[in-house]
């Protein structure tokens, strides 16, 4: 007789044990955000503003106990929009590429984030396309 494949109970692995506690990366994300914003080259660029597409994917590096009671417990998604709105709001800029470095600056200020992918999109910038753009990744320089 041949031995039999049996499953023992208790060499089962639980879904935690398949987690690293030592990781300790999130990754937020703020997608679709969408904002008028005065930027570009061209001159009917710099005379009105233009609607943004804004997606974002920031791994953070978050305390291993968060508490539900400080929000300044985690990296918050929320005050990410709010630098991007005030960089904004700062005034007119040429090109995608710098305002990418712009939100790359502001949001590196914070020490927890360690790389951030960041997607712009400009919806009304060749008429026969849904939108056009870049899209950066940047990490934390040690």
């Amino acid at each position: 007789m041949t031995a039999r494949n049996i499953l023992k109970l208790s060499e089962l692995r639980s879904e935690t044990d398949l987690i690293n506690p030592n990781s300790g990366y999130d990754l937020i994300f703020l997608n679709d955000f969408m904002i008028d914003a005065n930027i570009g080259v061209y001159r009917h660029e710099k005379i009105k503003s233009q609607p943004l597409r804004i997606n974002i994917i920031a791994k953070v590096k978050n305390p291993k106990k968060i508490n539900d009671d400080k929000l300044y417990s985690v990296v918050c998604y929320n005050q990410i929009s709010k630098k991007i709105k005030k960089i904004i709001k700062s005034g007119h800029t040429i090109l995608l590429e710098k305002l990418a470095e712009k939100i790359f600056q502001e949001c590196f200020k914070n020490k927890r984030i360690q790389t951030m992918k960041i997607r712009l999109e400009k919806l009304d910038a060749i008429q026969e396309a849904e939108s056009a753009g870049i899209e950066v990744e940047r990490s934390r320089s040690e």
